[in-house]
């Protein structure tokens, strides 16, 4: 057909033959030539025919009840929206499909430029309140579904009573806002959550009981995503929501420690004595805060690439928990007869021997790697030529070339041996326990391990063979020299660049370690000291 070609000079020869043809229904499902173009993008066909069309024929509805801009709303064409909207602005209240509005097709089917673009178009003509008001709470959690909060604000400044008001699932904003976790690059997040809580307080005194049950759960989920801005919010407008349990007697505290929110954590111990209120409590189940954190929160880490990472996180949660849980719970035993200890040990033993295994098989291929190098270290040092040293070489004495051949390979050879002992340590059979973190030390000894078999390829491949090449091939020109030693240095920063996060990991480790290190010393020393919370998130 000519229009779903674009072929506008064949879709006007028909005005001889066929007058009416710009309003003719072509097809079985009642697609006129302006839907079946607006359908295949044709903008340029669109556009001529659009001034042909009058406003009526515009609205002319398919059999499944969508209009042209309704497509174009489910298709994302701005370009065709806005040539439709400048004939036509009603276009942008006709409702299409399920008597949704095109705004509400085209978030469905995620066009978000699109969402976008009818909002301002809405704004624009300063007629929302010519909507029912159902359309307008609909309208309202479409933009804060689609993270457009600048719209949410405009709609909860005209519309105030939105800002109690439930969706069809029975979700009020600041619950759905709570769900999800803090949008740190969406624009007017925290102005409108701002908003929201003001006219929250605003609501007249019977319903504040019923509005601090809906702010009592949003709370919640706020503390299983880790919104720590909406629970900044909540305190600051009713501190004492922080007191509240939910349907299984479990605080906020102990959501937190359940779902392995480090940040929620931190927010609450930094709200004064709350905390020591919520240590003490005990759940439905029987389980206090150590029991929680004993528990294996499986579903809630996908994250997690390997069962060693998952395991040692754990290790140092529970160990982190275990330092604010009073003396008498630490041996509590729940209704299922268990005290922390024996839960963590049932929950973790089957993950922990598959992160031992998965630790043992890295920690043998570098014992492989480790000893490929102490070879070809000591082989280079056995083997260097021995010539009388010369006066002069490249940049240095040829005296000084030796010291830093020799050097670099005590060293090197010193650092592969050292890591050799360490992955050996890692691999020697040993009895399952918690005491001391069963797979965080290994790690730990593995990741010592790995940056000493690292520091010493680093200081071999680039010192060692930058010194050898000068010595033992002195009598060539100086600029191959020069040449070779950039690419002495490229492995290493290719290093650096493709295991940023395995050495960002490593790192964090080494910061728990050395943190472990110290407090046994302040602790030989009668000085007790805790450590900020450190958490694998």
């Amino acid at each position: 057909m000519a229009a779903a070609k674009g072929d506008w000079n064949k879709a006007s020869s028909y005005d001889k033959t066929h007058p009416n043809w710009i309003s003719t229904p072509l097809t079985m499902d009642g697609d006129t030539a302006l839907h079946i173009a607006v359908r295949m993008e044709k903008i340029k066909f669109v556009e001529k025919l659009v001034k042909r069309t009058n406003k009526k024929d515009m609205e002319i509805r398919r059999v499944d009840g969508n209009t042209v801009f309704c497509l174009a709303a489910i298709s994302g064409n701005v370009k065709i929206a806005r040539i439709l909207c400048e004939k036509n602005p009603e276009l942008v209240w006709i409702k299409g499909h399920e008597e949704k509005l095109p705004i509400q097709l085209a978030s469905s089917a995620g066009q978000l430029h699109m969402v976008e673009f009818l909002f301002q178009r809405i704004q624009q003509f300063n007629n929302i309140n010519l909507l029912p008001f159902q359309d307008i709470v609909n309208l309202f959690f479409l933009t804060l579904t689609n993270n457009i909060y600048t719209a949410s604000k405009s709609l909860l400044e005209k519309k105030p009573g939105l800002a109690c008001i439930e969706n069809e699932d029975g979700i009020t904003a600041l619950q759905l806002l709570a769900k999800s976790s803090f949008q740190k690059h969406a624009s007017g997040y925290k102005d409108f959550l701002r908003s929201l809580f003001e006219r929250i307080e605003e609501e007249e005194e019977e319903d504040q009981l019923v509005q601090s049950r809906k702010t009592s759960k949003a709370m919640f989920e706020a503390a299983k995503s880790g919104n720590i801005i909406i629970l900044d919010f909540i305190f600051n407008y009713n501190p004492n929501l922080f007191m509240e349990v939910n349907s299984k007697g479990q605080s906020i505290l102990h959501i937190a420690i359940l779902y392995r929110k480090g940040s929620v954590y931190r927010l609450i111990f930094t709200k004064g004595s709350y905390k020591n209120v919520l240590v003490q409590h005990i759940d439905l189940e029987g389980n206090n805060i150590l029991h929680l954190a004993g528990k294996f929160a499986v579903e809630e880490r996908f994250g997690s690439p390997t069962h060693q990472a998952l395991i040692c996180s754990e290790e140092l949660w529970f160990k982190e928990v275990e330092k604010i849980t009073p003396p008498t719970f630490k041996n509590m035993k729940n209704h299922d007869g268990m005290t922390p200890i024996e839960l963590f040990y049932e929950k973790h033993k089957r993950s922990s021997e598959k992160a031992v295994e998965e630790v043992n098989g890295i920690s043998n291929t570098f014992i492989v790697v480790a000893t490929l190098i102490i070879t070809l270290g000591i082989t280079g040092a056995l083997t260097i030529r021995t010539n009388p040293v010369g006066p002069k070489s490249i940049l240095f004495c040829d005296d000084i070339w030796y010291m830093i051949f020799i050097l670099s390979i005590g060293v090197g050879v010193s650092f592969c041996a050292s890591s050799v002992l360490l992955f050996t340590s890692v691999i020697l059979p040993s009895t399952w326990r918690l005491t001391g973190g069963y797979v965080y030390s290994r790690i730990t000894r593995m990741t010592i391990g790995y940056l000493f078999l690292y520091a010493s390829a680093l200081v071999m491949g680039l010192f060692s063979t930058m010194s050898g090449v000068v010595l033992v091939y002195d009598f060539l020109p100086g600029w191959v020299f020069y040449s070779i030693f950039p690419l002495c240095v490229m492995p290493a920063f290719a290093f650096v660049c493709f295991s940023y996060y395995s050495l960002y990991i490593a790192a964090r480790l080494l910061r728990v370690f050395f943190q472990e290190c110290a407090a046994m010393v302040l602790s030989i020393m009668g000085i007790d000291y805790n450590w900020p919370l450190f958490y694998l998130e």
